[in-house]
Formats: structure tokens, sequence, C-alpha cells
């Protein structure tokens, strides 16, 4: 029985010790499996759409913003549209393509301005910019100054439809060949997108660059898109360009399809192409999915112009710098003969034609793979400068169009470079890849120069020997005159620690001219902000951000219209906002402001330009960041200890 005894002891000994140890173990596994279990269990009994109430919030509410959201049109059912100069039977082109009694045909019949009476009417304020003129051996900036008034609207934001633009994608993604390769990008993320309507978390939508094609009587604009899986705009993975129609009162059109006269791979036109828009353009450039850190894929800083073709038809062109491989070289292994291909990656410039079609891609993976062999994608070709092996990094051009068969390219602003690029008969060194070859037309001595002179102003910055911080912009567009060969468009300064955050960017105005064989700046301005609200790069209420940048980019130049009589002119200019928005600005009687700019230059071609023009832009642009910077500060907008929340 003391055996018995003994036994029990130690029995309830152990007992008290597994309640002590064991016990609370069990307890904590229990509890950690209902905390996970339990919400499984719960979300497959409750859907989680019956408990969120999911409200997309428009980014674009007018009663948020400083500027006028442009809505799509009222009238937007599906239209099918021709060239007014293309003879045609309803009839016919309804069997021919495929076109439903409920669709509309249209064939336009108006005026080939873009002009409208809207734009002649509307309201203007008086917008006070610096302009610096060429004359050399000059003693100050103010010698060169001159103070000139424009007269803008109130700017324009681009209203986004990321559902129709992301639907677009998703439809392209799984119908058309030269998208299918791209799915690895999105991670079969589109339908969570679209279902969650998160789709302006991930997708950016700015860059926008258009032209008017006089024979619908619309605007065509491209936009570059991004997509950033982490919802990180400073960090995509690809990047697209996006196009859309506008009518003439910059009204879209989502459901429209243009008859568009196309070229074929093997340089054929025809008319039997019916392109419907909003659309994906299929440009094609290198990319692989699987490696995406430090690699940007896809066309980045497009700009679009209407160049002379062949014909002498008017055509739209695409310039824009793409990521791009190269074969560099290649080796035969010893045991069983195999090539092993060896590559090297650019970052280059481009052409592409959105009314041209190629074959494959070659021309930007670097050798023919049979996979794209019979895909069709848009027309491009690399803008290589002749006698020099390629840079690492080529961006920011400056097009322009001078001559039919050619493309000329702003290469720097600082010591003016112009390349001439011949694109009507593309160069090969293998046979198989095609490419424009570009030479340099013009070209400035190099000269050092800084803006540090007077070292009392801490606000003067060191202008680098290589690149200006002027540079890009729109294109250039020619400027109507009876003798002189003259373009205008605006660039823009990038000029790092200036005042106001990481860095900033505003449009310059600037006038070119061309004399024989040589190219001058006649004008540059300083910083223009065309009274263009600005919001933070990451948070729009926080201005001057230490680590982000302010960003008012100009684009492209979408129409320079005058009025029957030739009394108004108006320029419609896009523009990017913090790389995120397209905004549209007219500029009235800009033509007048031009005249008197040119009519009192003394232009000697014999001198050349002297870098006192350059070295006053980017100062009075450096007085302009300061200041702005100072003003945000002082109302409370910049994230500084010292600014005060009003």
């Amino acid at each position: 029985m003391g055996v018995n005894k003994q036994q029990m002891m130690q029995y309830i000994s152990n007992l008290k010790m597994m309640k002590s140890v064991q016990f609370k173990r069990l307890a904590i596994g229990i509890t950690v499996l209902f905390v996970l279990v339990y919400p499984l269990h719960f979300l497959a009994r409750n859907p989680l759409e019956s408990m969120v109430d999911f409200q997309y919030v428009d980014p674009y509410s007018d009663a948020s913003r400083l500027y006028t959201s442009i809505h799509k049109s009222e009238t937007n059912s599906s239209v099918v549209m021709f060239p007014k100069n293309l003879s045609f039977d309803e009839d016919t082109v309804r069997d021919t393509f495929n076109i439903t009694e409920e669709d509309t045909v249209m064939q336009y019949s108006g005026n080939s301005s873009s002009l409208t009476t809207k734009q002649l009417g509307e309201s203007t304020t008086r917008h006070s910019i610096e302009v610096f003129n060429s004359v050399p051996n000059a003693e100050s900036c103010e010698d060169l100054k001159q103070d000139v008034d424009l007269m803008v609207s109130d700017n324009k934001i681009m209203r986004q439809d990321f559902e129709i633009m992301i639907e677009r994608l998703q439809y392209q993604l799984e119908n058309e060949e030269a998208f299918a390769g791209l799915t690895g990008f999105f991670k079969d993320k589109i339908p969570l997108y679209l279902k969650w309507k998160v789709y302006h978390l991930h997708f950016y939508q700015f860059a926008g660059t258009s032209v008017w094609l006089e024979e619908y009587g619309v605007h065509l604009m491209i936009s570059r898109v991004i997509h950033s899986l982490k919802g990180k705009k400073g960090d995509p993975q690809v990047s697209l360009l996006y196009a859309q129609i506008y009518n003439s009162d910059w009204e879209e059109l989502t459901d429209v399809e243009l008859i568009i006269p196309m070229t074929q791979p093997n340089g054929k036109t025809t008319n039997d192409e019916k392109l419907k828009f909003p659309r994906f353009l299929p440009i094609p450039f290198y990319h692989n999915s699987e490696f995406t850190k430090e690699r940007w894929y896809g066309p980045e800083d497009a700009r679009m112009l209407l160049i002379e073709n062949e014909k002498g038809q008017q055509e739209p062109a695409i310039i824009y710098n793409s990521y791009q491989r190269q074969i560099s070289n290649q080796t035969t292994t010893l045991k069983d003969n195999t090539v092993v291909l060896n590559f090297d990656f650019y970052r280059s410039m481009f052409i592409a034609w959105p009314f041209r079609y190629q074959l494959g891609k070659a021309n930007t993976d670097g050798f023919v793979n049979p996979e794209y062999d019979d895909v069709k994608f848009n027309k491009v070709a690399e803008l290589k400068i002749a006698d020099q092996p390629r840079n690492i990094v080529e961006k920011n051009w400056t097009p322009m169009f001078v001559e039919q068969g050619y493309i000329h390219m702003v290469y720097e602003w600082a010591d003016l470079k112009v390349l001439k690029c011949n694109i009507k008969n593309l160069t090969t060194e293998d046979g198989l890849i095609n490419y424009s070859n570009c030479v340099v037309a013009h070209h400035d001595e190099a000269q050092e120069f800084s803006d540090d002179d007077d070292d009392e102003d801490d606000n003067k910055k060191k202008v680098s020997k290589t690149f200006s911080p002027i540079r890009g912009g729109t294109e250039l567009i020619p400027i109507k005159h009876d003798t002189r060969k003259l373009w205008l468009g605006f660039l823009r300064a990038h000029i790092d620690d200036c005042g106001c955050g990481k860095a900033m960017y505003r449009p310059n105005l600037v006038i070119l001219e061309k004399h024989k064989n040589q190219f001058k700046v006649l004008h540059l301005s300083s910083y223009m902000s065309l009274d263009i609200p600005v919001p933070g790069w990451k948070t729009p209420e926080i201005q001057c951000a230490k680590k982000d940048p302010s960003a008012l980019i100009p684009n492209g130049i979408s129409s320079w219209a005058y009025s029957d009589n030739n009394d108004q002119d108006v320029l419609t200019m896009s523009l990017s906002v913090a790389d995120e928005h397209n905004v549209l600005v007219n500029i009235h009687g800009l033509r007048k402001v031009v005249d008197e700019l040119l009519n009192g230059d003394e232009v000697d071609w014999d001198n050349k330009v002297s870098s006192d023009q350059m070295k006053c832009v980017i100062k009075y642009s450096s007085d302009f960041c300061k200041a702005y910077g100072e003003e945000q500060e002082s109302l409370g907008l910049t994230d500084s200890l010292f600014s005060i929340r009003r």
C-alpha cells in the first residue's frame, strides 16, 4: 500500500508540472490556432464584399482642386471616323469594316484649324516672364533681359478614367500578340485592381503630348502610363504609351475608331485599318519581367510632333528614350560548339511611327527572335549618333522638323549642338537591324561657365560643362515668317538644391533660328509658372519636400492656331504636374510677343554665342526657385521644422 501511495504522490507531482508547463503551451497553441483559423472560417461564410462598402474617391473632384476638370463628351456614342479626303460609300464601308447599324459613321468636313470659338472667348490673366537675348559681350544680365507679358488661360487638368484605361489594357494583354509578352509585369493583379477599384494606386498617367489631326478634326494625345506593383510612383516596373482621342473642345471620345492609312511592314500603305481608341500603342521594347531592379522597361519621356512624310503628308512621329540591349560579342563553347551571345544594355533614343508597322522587334532586343517574327508592332528606329560608340544613357533630346526625310534634334543647349537624323534611309551594319544615322549638323565651341562669378549670392549654381540644367522640354514648332527660319518651344530647366526641395523643374520659353548651316538660340526665358498649382511629388499638401522634386514639366505643344483674319492666335501646351497629371494651358497673343522680340534682334552670325545668356537664365531661374521655396515655407506648406501651418 505504501508503494501505491508513493506512486500516487509522484503522479500528482507530475500532473502539477504538466499543468504549469504543458497546459500553458497547450493553451497558447489553441489560442494561436483560433486566431489563425477563425478569420478564414468567418470570411468563408461572410465574403469581404458584404462587409466593406468600397467607395472610389475621385482624385480629380473639382471641389478639392484648384483647376477645372475636363469631362468626357456628353454625346460619347460608338463612332467610326473617316478622314475628310477619302471618298467612300457608307453601305460599302459598313460591310467592309463590319460596322453595325447602331454605330455612327462620320466623315470630318470641318475647318482644318483646331481653334474654337470657346478658346477665343475664354478669360485670360497677365503673366510676366523674363526673356534673355543672345547679344554677345553684355556687361550684365540686365543688358540681355527683356520683361514680357503673356496672356494665359486657366489651366485645365486632363481627367483620367482609370477604369476604361485598365479594362483596355487587360483586353490588349489577352487579345493582341504585341502585348502577350508583357503579362508577367502585372502578376495577374489587373482583375483585382478592377474589382477593388484600386487602379489609381498602381498606375500613373502623365507626360501627355498631342498633335491635331486636321483630316479627322481631333486631337491625338499619347501619355506615359507606368505601373508599380508596390504602388510607388518612384518604383515602376514597366512604362507604356496610352493613346486617346479628343474633340476640338478637349472632350475625350472613349469609343471611337479611326480609319487610318497604315503603312504595312512591306512599305505599302493600306486604307482598311480601323484603330480603336483609347488604346495602348504596340511600341516594341526589350523587357524581362523576371529582372526589374534598376531596369526601366518601356518608352519614356515621349514627345510627339507632325513631320512631312515621303508623300508630302503630315504624319505623327514620337521621339522617346527606352531601355534596349545589343550584342556586344559572342563566344563558342569548345564541347558542343554552342554559340553564347553576350549583351550590353543601354538607354537610347528612338523614333516611332504610330501609323506604321514592322514585324518583330530585333531592333530593340539585339537579335532576331522567331517568337516575334510574325508579330506586328509600331515601326521604330534607334537614333544613333554617327562615328561614336553608344553612350550608356541618352535622353532629353529636343526634336524639330526642318526638312523632309530627316528629324533634327537639339542634343545640347548650352554649347548648342544639333543633330540631323536620317529617317528616310535607315542604316544597317549587319543587314538585319536598321537604325537612324545622326550626324552633327551644328555645334558651338564648348565653353566652361558658371554663374558664381559674384560670390555674394550663395544661390548661384555651378553649371556642368557637359550638360546644362536646361534640356528636353517640348518639341520645337515652326514660327511663320516670310524670310527667316525660326522655331519656338518650351524647354525645362532642372536645378538641384535651389531652395525648393531636392530639385525644381519649370518651363523656359525658347526661340531658335537657322541661317544657312548655322543654328542660334535667339531668346531664352527664365522659369515660368504659368499660374499652374504644383502639388507635392509624394504628398500633395507638402510643397518643397526635402527629398522630392517640385515638378512642372512641359511635354508638348498641342497646336498654335490663328483666327480667320489672323488677328488672334492661341497656343495650347500640355504639361505634367508632379509626374501624375496632364494639364493644358492656352497662351493667347503669343505671335505678337514673338514679333516684338524678333524686331529687336541684332544677330551676328559670324560670332559664336556668348555663354552669358545661359548663365543669366540659370541665375534668374534659381532666384525664382529660392523665392518660391521661401513663400511656401511662410505659408506653412513645407516639411520644414520652421514651417508654420496656417
